[in-house]
């Protein structure tokens, strides 16, 4: 039941929301920041959100969600003294201090959340100890509904009776990842609550123009869940719809979606001149609804609120906002130094392993892999396993044999949802839950690019937060799979900062790279070439022991030129080095094994050495990793060349279906041959 007590905190905090607000609209336009979005108008859904939430549960926002991050951060009784609040919570920060970091988060400045490397709302403070799990935003909208579903998946996995709260604006309900995320949500009965937050306007396109629905909480019962509309403007309609929702979380019976209707009263940004499509009597009457005066009227009408009260309660908030921002304004820009801070997470040394141990067995490739899963999941109880078809039918290459039936909790069959699952194993690793992610074929991950390359593979730069996720990808052509199966993707991932990038060529690199890569804090793109699951065995002890990842290895000593290959082409350039050999020529071969790290000393140590290098790869020739090679060979190693280095790639094609053509483009150990003679004669 909601109390006077209640309803006075949730004015408490909707004024100092406002206050804290209106302040930044006004150095925007002196000029002191540079950008502000407003949550003015918000208040009303916002703040009920936040009050809502106990600790330890997750809250996902956006930019116009101040007013659910004070309640989370802010311990009422000290915040705001005298008023009835309570005694201190006593695991909080002191507020002044903490709306302090939060504006200097906001000016940029080096005391902020992140230091100056995140705008606005984009941090994520994430403080076990004092009970806060605030995960921030990327810009593409609707991305972090998938990785709110993750937080809730972690909440749920762990026992806790916690729950995750997210919010996304009535136009972020048209992306791929708002489906996405809210049926896998649905499908697990996830312990989330999704407010959209409907101005009707998204930018400055009218709902209209959006969707078709009468209310977006129609779409509700497609999904199989609860959902409600409410009027986003009161306050206590809005905590009644929480509370309802938060407790159907609590109690196992999966997400609710809550649509609040608000009025558009800013424009998406201050200043951008977007509020120009709101109609000028459409624009009077949400102003005339202004939701913080209209509350404060209320409450003083029912005798909730009086003058003198609420006379008092305002001026300790101007406190709170002027010495909070005030003292941010004073303080320093981050040192350039800031800038240069890492972009992955310090990797641990391995814990001591009887290594290789157990009789030794001649076993493939896609079994080493499936025997490092197995051996991961028995070691690690918070490990989970997701993909389509993993489970019952044990993956379309049979990698996860038998692990659904002994983890039926931990091994997760998913939707065709590549987007969805890599931002649930996202927001489960940022709750205590690593992930490996298997997509079905390597080429999918196109449809998971966004929230591999955008989310994971920046949050340890942006927040300084682990995020260990591995994500399989069985790649690569000579299986007659056609355009959209024999894709070798790892260029895209290795052009992008915090991620690993590993292709391992053997079974014992399969198993002890993938090993190292479960458990590495960092995101890692995981390439299984397909051609070698069951092409390449190897006699291997019942255990491997992990291996780092960013070391080469030098598998044939050679005299005359270097071979450099990974994955699939390691071999084509060991079947170089043997033909070779018949001719006289003497070929050093090198595996990469990692590309990201990439061990450049070995390489150039080889090259050094030679004199000559080969590069060879699946992918195509163009901006192919080759590329990067012989980059760092020319710049650290070109006063040791004999002759330029050359590259074998895939030519500029699609990999074409009918094997005579697939045979035509991929490169072969001839090819190899014929560019260390063209080396050798130059």
């Amino acid at each position: 039941m909601t109390t006077a007590r209640d309803r006075l905190l949730r004015y408490a905090f909707m004024k100092l929301t406002r206050d804290f607000d209106a302040r930044f609209a006004f150095l925007l336009k002196t000029g002191r920041v540079a950008k502000w979005y407003s949550e003015i108008g918000n208040e009303g859904t916002t703040v009920p959100a936040g009050l809502v939430l106990e600790p330890g549960d997750a809250l996902c926002t956006l930019h116009r969600d101040l007013g659910a991050i004070l309640p989370v951060y802010l311990d009422p009784a000290r915040a705001f003294a005298g008023f009835g609040f309570g005694e201190s919570d006593g695991r909080r920060p002191e507020p002044v201090g903490l709306l302090y970091t939060l504006a200097c988060q906001l000016l940029g400045r080096e005391d902020g959340f992140s230091q100056g490397v995140e705008r606005s709302f984009h941090y994520g403070y994430l403080d076990p100890d004092a009970g806060i799990h605030h995960i921030g935003m990327i810009s593409h909208l609707g991305a972090m509904i998938p990785v709110a579903a993750g937080a809730a998946l972690a909440q749920s996995l762990a026992g806790s009776g916690r729950v995750a709260i997210n919010f996304i604006g009535e136009g972020g309900t048209s992306t791929g990842d708002f489906h996405e995320g809210l049926n896998m949500a649905a499908v697990w009965k996830l312990p989330l609550v999704l407010v959209v937050e409907n101005n009707r306007y998204a930018f400055s396109t009218p709902a209209s123009a959006q969707f078709a629905a009468a209310k977006l909480s129609d779409r509700g019962p497609g999904y199989g869940i609860v959902a409600q509309t409410v009027d986003g403007n009161d306050p206590d309609a809005m905590a009644e719809a929480l509370a309802r929702a938060v407790a159907r979380a609590r109690s196992g019976d999966g997400p609710t979606l809550i649509e609040a209707m608000l009025g558009r009263m800013r424009g998406h940004s201050e200043a951008d001149d977007s509020l120009k499509v709101v109609p000028p009597d459409e624009l009077e009457a949400y102003l005339a609804a202004d939701p913080v005066p209209a509350y404060a009227e209320r409450l003083e009408a029912e005798g909730v609120l009086d003058a003198k009260t609420r006379q008092r309660l305002e001026a300790q908030i101007g406190v709170l906002v002027e010495e909070s921002i005030n003292a941010a304004l004073e303080a320093e820009p981050p040192a350039p130094a800031i800038a240069r801070r890492p972009a992955l997470a310090p990797v641990k040394a391995f814990e001591a392993s009887a290594g290789a141990v157990g009789e030794e067995e001649k076993i493939t490739y896609v079994e080493a892999i499936h025997r490092a899963l197995m051996q991961e999941m028995e070691r690690d109880e918070s490990l989970l396993l997701m993909g389509q078809d993993i489970g019952v039918f044990e993956g379309a290459f049979r990698v996860t044999r038998g692990m659904h039936t002994r983890w039926p909790e931990r091994v997760l069959d998913t939707p065709i949802a590549e987007s969805g699952t890599v931002g649930i194993a996202i927001g489960a690793a940022l709750g205590g839950w690593p992930s490996v992610v298997e997509m079905q074929f390597g080429d999918f991950v196109t449809c998971g690019f966004n929230q591999i390359v955008n989310v994971a593979a920046k949050l340890y730069y942006r927040w300084q937060v682990p995020c260990p996720i591995v994500v399989r990808l069985p790649t690569g052509g000579g299986v007659t799979a056609g355009p959209f199966h024999s894709q070798n993707p790892e260029a895209w991932f290795a052009h992008v900062a915090g991620l690993k990038v590993v292709c391992p060529a053997t079974a014992r690199d399969a198993a002890a790279l993938l090993k190292a890569a479960i458990r590495d804090p960092n995101p890692v793109i995981f390439c299984e070439h397909k051609y070698l699951y069951r092409r390449i065995k190897e006699e291997l002890p019942g255990d491997i022991a992990p291996e780092d990842l960013g070391v080469a290895r030098v598998l044939r000593g050679g005299t005359d030129v270097t071979l450099i290959g990974y994955g699939a082409t390691t071999w084509t350039c060991l079947e170089a080095a043997e033909v070779l050999e018949s001719e006289g020529v003497s070929a050093e071969v090198v595996d990469l094994r990692t590309l990201v790290p990439f061990d450049a000393d070995t390489v150039l140590a080889s090259v050094r050495r030679t004199g000559r290098a080969v590069v060879v790869h699946e992918a195509q020739l163009t901006a192919g990793f080759g590329a990067e090679v012989a980059a760092q060979v020319a710049e650290r190693a070109f006063a040791w060349l004999d002759a330029p280095l050359r590259r074998v790639g895939y030519p500029d094609r699609p990999v074409p279906y009918a094997r005579p053509l697939e045979t035509e483009l991929l490169a072969t150990s001839a090819d190899v041959v014929a560019a260390v003679r063209e080396s050798l004669e130059y």
